[in-house]
């Protein structure tokens, strides 16, 4: 059947459960969820971590979404995850996982195939929609939600590594989208903990933050996520470009000639749910030409917004012609994907995990001639708190640390660092470095937390021999310039951790 037939043939109610993607807090849908499927008829979902269990749970949920989505909706699903690799992984333990995309850089040449073996995954457990690439160029290094998640600081750098993501996810047949127009890479604020404003000209803009995006709509990119900032250049509306009919119609819509399909950043972070409201953010981010909206983990606020916009719909407020646009752009996209069919098998094989972990090993940065760093019979371990992570982000559990890892694996001590009990913290862990043969300092996020930096300060006055371990940021390097050895991970995981022991030795 023709998309103007089904069209024609839909209730109003129906073309507006295609305009959403909903999440759910547990490992199967709850009944709030299944409600809002059965009776708003949303066509899409978003999967968190707290959603994901094994690949089978995985592969079993996701069939029974598809199935329940098609049988009340009449359409297939956009089953949506985060998958950008590294700190912002939502796969399984036993699958293949991308490093974080500042470490994919520094391999150029293996970013395509990695991203096609994660769409492989992906389409194996029953999702086809990766809501990656980021294309946010990485300008501000006290940036709180980007940091390592872009590609680098280079707009040519970020321009190239996108493509490959995107050849590699076309090729595995499944969607992705670019994030976050029209660039949060120079921001100091997390939109989703406020609303971010960028003050740059149209000049500076489109020489920096909108190449990435313009390059990527040549490539044919499928879809492009707009982000909640203020941008003043961009639009007059004195509202985030999510909710700006100039800054999505009018300017990436018109003026940069992009036909693929446009999605908001999720409509409950608080740049959007306290400064706007969720249901009025919605309505005007449909009016603006969004057309799919996210609404990611409140089944009330996303039934609230469901019900406004039927209300606008109803009063004119949207007209007809903006709801069937949106709607009939999403059905040709899903028109287009073949029959999801859900093996979990052939997701986490040998061969893909080999391939990861030898990208992951490739992108370890060492700095300095040493090729090892000497522990001596009792090194000091200490771990930081992590710190400076945003709510996207996936923080190692409070059971398992830095410290505790390797002092496992060498002996020695472990000290935990906590930069909220500051200098009187410093001074012991100072203390205990006089009995120590060697002392490894690692960093999280130095670069935004300065107690961290005095840390670093104070015990390269303690006459031993210090390594850093810059556990997620690379920018905590320059803090430590005193130090003997020094090794960045891009990110804090067990996986990174197990990377580098081969550097150290008793």
């Amino acid at each position: 059947m023709g998309v103007e037939k089904k069209l024609g043939q839909m209730t109003i109610r129906e073309k507006i459960g295609q305009l959403f993607t909903i999440g759910f807090p547990s490992r199967w849908p709850s009944e709030e969820f299944i409600e809002l499927v059965k009776e708003y008829k949303v066509g899409n979902v978003i999967l968190f971590s707290h959603n994901v269990g094994s690949r089978e749970e995985l592969g079993k949920l996701n069939a029974y979404l598809i199935h329940l989505i098609e049988e009340e909706t009449g359409e297939p699903p956009f089953i949506t995850i985060d998958e950008e690799g590294g700190v912002v992984s939502r796969l399984p333990k036993d699958t293949a996982v991308l490093p974080s995309a500042m470490a994919q850089a520094r391999c150029m040449e293996r970013i395509e195939e990695g991203s096609r073996i994660i769409g492989e995954e992906l389409k194996a457990l029953g999702i086809n929609f990766n809501l990656a690439p980021v294309l946010d160029i990485n300008t501000n290094r006290k940036n709180p939600v980007i940091g390592i998640r872009s590609f680098g600081e280079d707009g040519d750098i970020v321009t190239e590594c996108a493509k490959r993501a995107v050849r590699g996810y076309i090729k595995a047949g499944i969607l992705c989208s670019g994030k976050h127009f029209p660039g949060h890479g120079d921001t100091d604020t997390d939109s989703h903990l406020a609303l971010p404003l960028l003050e740059k000209s149209m000049e500076e803009l489109e020489a920096g933050e909108l190449k990435p995006f313009q390059n990527l709509i040549a490539e044919g990119i499928p879809a492009i996520t707009i982000s909640h900032i203020l941008v003043p250049a961009m639009s007059r509306e004195e509202v985030p470009c999510t909710m700006s009919y100039e800054a999505v119609t009018g300017y990436l819509r018109e003026k940069m000639h992009y036909k693929g399909l446009i999605i908001s950043d999720c409509m409950e972070m608080d740049a959007i749910k306290k400064c706007y409201g969720v249901a009025k953010g919605c309505v005007a981010a449909v009016n603006a030409g969004v057309e799919i909206l996210f609404v990611s983990h409140t089944a009330a606020l996303a039934k609230e917004a469901i019900v406004e916009i039927e209300k606008a719909v109803t009063d004119g407020s949207i007209k007809m012609k903006t709801l069937d646009r949106a709607v009939g752009h999403i059905l040709e996209i899903k028109e287009a994907f073949d029959t999801m069919t859900v093996k979990p098998q052939a997701a986490g094989t040998e061969q893909q995990k080999a391939f990861m972990q030898e990208f992951l090993e490739e992108t370890l940065e060492k700095t300095g001639e040493k090729q090892e760093f000497a522990l001596g019979e009792k090194p000091l371990f200490i771990a930081s708190v992590p710190t400076g992570f945003s709510r996207v982000s996936e923080v190692v559990s409070e059971d398992w640390n830095f410290s505790k890892e390797m002092q496992e694996t060498f002996g020695g001590m472990a000290e935990l660092f906590d930069s909220r009990e500051g200098i009187s913290s410093i001074k012991q862990l100072c203390k205990k470095a006089e009995y120590a043969t060697s002392v490894v300092v690692a960093t999280c996020n130095a670069n935004l937390d300065l107690q961290q930096q005095k840390l670093l300060a104070e015990m390269a006055g303690c006459k031993k021999p210090i390594a850093q371990i810059a556990l997620n940021s690379p920018y905590d390097l320059e803090y430590g310039k005193g130090t003997n050895f020094q090794i960045a991970l891009y990110e804090y995981s067990r996986r990174t951790v197990g990377n580098i022991k081969k550097y150290f030795k008793k």
